[in-house]
């Protein structure tokens, strides 16, 4: 009988002790590693990709150099021989010594002065939205020296407005606008239809654009454009050189 007592003694002792120390209702906190703000972001790497979206639609070899040379790294102003107030804009290089701050186009002066229409200094061109946009989207995306560019050209789009424009536009207007075309374009005029058909039609404008033996090879001092952005040029010619 005590034995029995002493079994039913214990038992209670135990069911009372549980009682004391695990209040029902109240769970032990547990914390998870879901519980960690992580935005989504599941990279191996601790930079949060989803705070900053790169622009994969701008790229510097094939949307913002030319803007440079073809505006900017011209003889009187930032080319390598005149250098005007120490830039030189010309390549990728040269373009980030000197006002230029990767990540923050509001503070690099490079950018600044055409937002402000300082640069380029007349006779040339300013540069329009769409130029600006470039650059002010690649020095926030970190100035980076994108080589591998896909290419945005179709040869069956040939229109005077939707291929030659913007062509002329990259490569041509810093000499062959209406106000520097006396200076330095030896007066040949591309900023406007009619001065471009002139040329289409006495086929200086392929004949140049494409390095053809004879002819002068431009853009001056620049590269020679893709074979896509040529044949636009020659189709066009072809197509009877229309304001379309």
């Amino acid at each position: 009988m005590k034995k029995h007592i002493a079994v039913i003694l214990f038992v209670t002792l135990l069911v009372s002790f549980y009682a004391c120390t695990h209040k029902p209702g109240v769970l032990p906190s547990v914390t998870s590693k879901d519980s960690v703000v992580n935005n989504n972001n599941n990279n191996s790497t601790p930079q949060d990709s989803t705070t900053s979206t790169v622009d994969t639609s701008v790229c510097f070899q094939r949307d913002v150099l030319p803007i440079f040379t073809g505006s900017c790294a011209i003889s009187g102003c930032h080319d390598a021989a005149s250098h005007q107030d120490g830039y030189t804009l010309t390549d990728y290089a040269h373009i980030l010594l000197k006002g230029l701050k990767a990540g923050n186009s509001a503070g690099s002066k490079v950018y600044t002065e055409c937002t402000k229409g300082k640069m380029p200094q007349y006779p040339t061109p300013k540069l329009d939205s769409a130029q600006l946009s470039y650059i002010r989207r690649w020095i926030d995306n970190g100035a980076h020296n994108d080589t591998n560019c896909a290419v945005i050209c179709d040869t069956t789009k040939y229109t005077y407005t939707n291929a030659i424009v913007p062509i002329l536009t990259s490569y041509c207007y810093s000499c062959h606008a209406a106000a520097p075309a006396t200076a330095s374009g030896g007066g040949i005029v591309l900023d406007n239809y009619n001065g471009v058909q002139v040329q289409a039609q006495n086929g200086k404008l392929l004949g140049d654009l494409s390095h053809t033996s004879g002819f002068n090879f431009m853009p001056l001092g620049g590269n020679k454009l893709s074979d896509c952005k040529i044949a636009q040029v020659r189709k066009w010619i072809e197509a009877g050189a229309r304001n379309n």
